[in-house]
């Protein structure tokens, strides 16, 4: 036998001889080598197979996590957009009452004044909101019987500080503007009277109703009906009697209403 070669001897479980076969070395080694190869080779392919899908696992992961401060940018982006809009109405209510605007105020407003979106849609917005806040619906559509004149002091003749408008009893008195009802009640010069706050400093009062629909604190609309017409306090005839004040100043009721041929 060569030296070159060794026996390998298979003895099976039956009853069936040995079996014996001749195998070089250099087969041997041959095969050796290459299942070694086989193996390193499936080691290294999962390794890296692994790895890539990790890398895959992080890439998506990061995707995902550009998506999401993507869309809380979107969203900090629309809340500026918001802040700046209600900054510029602020501005734009306090200029339309007259109030003090600081240099600061119109230059931190100037960016978003000057923006083609705010242009677009928070300008319609911004007047929409002024003009809800002042008290321009009429209460009730009449005849004015008198007129406002502040000429005297409280208690004269000269002083009326607001107007009368003639209406039937009974007739729906309803809110000028959007605000909150600081009182509703009764008052010897007013009879059943309501007072709603506006906001900016702007009040508005209804007096000698015959009975009122609202009650201290409570929120109402613009339109919104709050009592109903009548002649109670020091009245004469049905009427409302109605004013603006604004900033404790009263104002000519006429300088705000919609002169849509109400009167």
């Amino acid at each position: 036998m060569k030296k070159d070669t060794f026996t390998v001897i298979i003895v099976p479980h039956d009853q069936k001889g040995t079996r014996q076969y001749l195998v070089q070395y250099r087969l041997f080694y041959t095969l050796v080598a290459l299942i070694g190869i086989g193996a390193v080779a499936m080691i290294i392919f999962v390794a890296t197979y692994g790895r890539i899908l990790l890398k895959a696992r992080e890439a998506g992961m990061m995707e995902r996590q550009v998506q999401e401060m993507t869309r809380r940018n979107e969203q900090v982006g629309e809340l500026m957009r918001n802040l700046a809009q209600l900054r510029s109405m602020n501005l734009q209510v306090r200029r339309m009452l007259g109030l003090e605007v600081s240099e600061e105020d119109s230059l931190a407003i100037q960016p978003a004044m000057t923006s083609a979106e705010f242009a677009a849609d928070g300008l319609v917005y911004e007047q929409e909101q002024a003009l809800y806040s002042m008290p321009n619906f009429w209460p009730v559509r009449g005849y004015i019987s008198r007129g406002f004149e502040i000429s005297a002091g409280p208690g004269e003749e000269g002083f009326h500080p607001g107007i009368d408008i003639a209406v039937p009893r009974g007739t729906p008195v309803r809110a000028s503007a959007g605000g909150y009802v600081l009182e509703a009640g009764w008052d010897d010069m007013y009879g059943y009277y309501v007072l709603i706050d506006h906001g900016y400093g702007i009040k508005t009062l209804y007096g000698h109703n015959d009975r009122l629909r609202v009650t201290k604190g409570e929120r109402v609309g613009r339109g919104q009906t709050i009592g109903y017409s009548g002649n109670t306090g020091k009245s004469t005839a049905p009427h409302l009697h109605f004013e603006v004040i604004q900033n404790n100043n009263y104002e000519n009721p006429l300088n705000y209403l919609l002169q849509l041929g109400g009167t």
